[in-house]
C-alpha cells in the first residue's frame, strides 16, 4: 500500500519512525510529512527518518486556525498527486480532514484523550484508533468513534522507540562532569489543551533547584521553544546547560533525576529507570496516573517539595535500587505491539 504518515511533534517523529520501519519491512511505500516550528523535523533528522516539512505550527488560537487551514490546502495538493491508499497520524487535524475530504481511510494513534481540541477534530474522522490499554475505550467513544474501531495495545508509547534506541554517551558532547545529572524539561506553553490553565511559576522552581544543586550536580534544562531558551539564558547562570534540541533518550539514560513539566520525556525517563517528578500544569493524564500508582512518577503537592524528593533519590541507594526493580516489572508486563498493529493496518489492503 501507499501510506501517508503525518507527524506533528518530536514524540511522533520517534514513534512513527518505528512504525514506518515495520511497514517498510512488509513492502509498503511510506511518505511522511511534518510541519515547521515544533521540532518534528529536527527530531526526524536525529533518527534519520525521511520526512517532508509542509506548513507550520501556530502558537495562538488564531494562528493555529489559520496555519491549519493553510496546511490543509498544501497537504490536499500532495495527497491528490500521490494517490495514497491509507493515512496515519497521531491525532493530526490536517491529516484527518484531508483524508476524509479525499476519501482516504485515516488510522489514528493517541494516548492523549486530554488533548480535547485535537481529539474532537480527528477521532470522528478515523477508521481505526490505536491506543494504550490504560485508556478505557469509553473515553474515546465520547469523541464519536465506535468501540469496534478501537484497538488497545499493552505498551506505553515511549517504549516503541526506547526499546531499540541507538544510545550514545551525550555527556561528552555536553561537557558534563562526573557528578550526578538532573534533567529538567520545560512546559508546553502553546498546546491547545493547556491554554487558559493555571501554571506554576516554572522559573522559580528551576531557580530553587539550581540554588540547591548548582555545586552538587550537572543541571540540564531543555527548552521547547526559542523564547524559552532566550529567557532561561538571561535568568540563569551561563554554566547551566540549556540546549535547544538534543538526543533526549541518550541524555536521560545517563541521568540520575528527571523533572518534567510535560508528558513524553517523563515516560521516557521512567522506562530508562530514572526517578521522575511530574509538574505537568494540567490534571494528571491517564498514563501519568498509572505511573504514579506504580510508584514510578512522583507528583508533589507543591513545587516546594521538589528539592526534598531530589535529595531522597540522589542520596538514597536503596530507593534508587527499588525504583529500578519497579521499572523492570513494568517492562515485563508490556507487550511488543508490532504484530497486532501491522496486522490491523494491513486489513485495509483488502479494501484498496
Amino acid at each position: 500500500m501507499r501510506i501517508w504518515i503525518d507527524i506533528l511533534t518530536p514524540k511522533q517523529a520517534f514513534f512513527f519512525n518505528v512504525i514506518s520501519g515495520w511497514l517498510k519491512e512488509r513492502g509498503h511505500e511510506i511518505f511522511s510529512t511534518t510541519r515547521s516550528g515544533y521540532g518534528g523535523f529536527e527530531a526526524s533528522s536525529l533518527v534519520n527518518y525521511d520526512i517532508v516539512s509542509v506548513g507550520k505550527h501556530g502558537l495562538t488560537p488564531y494562528e493555529k486556525l489559520i496555519e491549519s487551514s493553510r496546511r490543509i490546502e498544501l497537504l490536499a495538493d500532495i495527497v491528490v498527486k500521490k494517490n495514497f491508499d491509507l493515512s496515519i497520524s497521531f491525532s493530526s487535524p490536517e491529516c484527518a480532514r484531508v483524508s476524509y475530504g479525499l476519501g482516504v481511510p485515516h488510522i489514528m494513534f493517541s494516548d492523549s484523550p486530554h488533548a480535547v481540541h485535537a481529539s474532537k477534530l480527528t477521532v470522528p474522522l478515523s477508521s481505526l484508533l490505536f491506543t494504550p490499554w490504560l485508556i478505557p475505550k469509553k473515553v474515546w467513544v465520547k469523541y464519536g468513534i465506535s468501540q469496534e474501531k478501537i484497538v488497545q495495545y499493552k505498551c506505553i508509547d515511549a517504549a516503541f522507540w526506547i526499546r531499540n534506541w541507538m544510545y550514545k554517551d551525550i555527556r561528552r558532547e555536553l561537557n558534563l562532569s562526573n557528578k550526578a545529572t538532573i534533567v529538567i524539561r520545560m512546559h508546553e506553553e502553546h498546546a491547545s489543551y493547556l491554554l487558559g490553565k493555571d501554571k506554576i511559576n516554572v522559573l522559580d522552581v528551576i531557580k530553587n533547584i539550581v540554588k540547591e544543586y548548582y555545586d552538587k550536580a550537572n543541571i540540564v534544562v531543555l527548552a521547547r521553544y526559542p523564547n524559552q531558551f532566550s529567557y532561561l539564558r538571561q535568568e540563569l547562570d551561563n554554566k547551566i546547560i540549556l540546549p535547544n534540541f538534543v538526543d533526549g533518550p541518550s541524555l536521560l539514560k545517563y541521568s540520575d533525576m528527571f523533572i518534567g513539566f510535560g508528558g513524553t520525556m517523563t515516560h521516557e525517563a521512567v522506562l530508562l529507570g530514572v526517578p521522575s517528578i511530574s509538574l505537568f500544569p494540567g490534571k494528571a493524564t491517564l498514563i501519568e496516573l498509572f505511573l504514579i500508582r506504580k510508584g514510578l512518577v512522583i507528583r508533589p503537592k507543591g513545587p516546594g517539595k521538589v528539592n526534598k524528593i531530589i535529595r531522597h533519590f540522589l542520596y538514597n541507594v536503596k530507593s534508587r535500587s527499588q525504583f529500578k526493580e519497579k521499572v523492570k516489572l513494568l517492562w515485563s508486563t508490556m507487550e511488543d505491539p508490532k504484530e497486532k498493529i501491522i496486522s490491523k493496518i494491513e486489513l485495509f489492503r483488502e479494501k484498496v
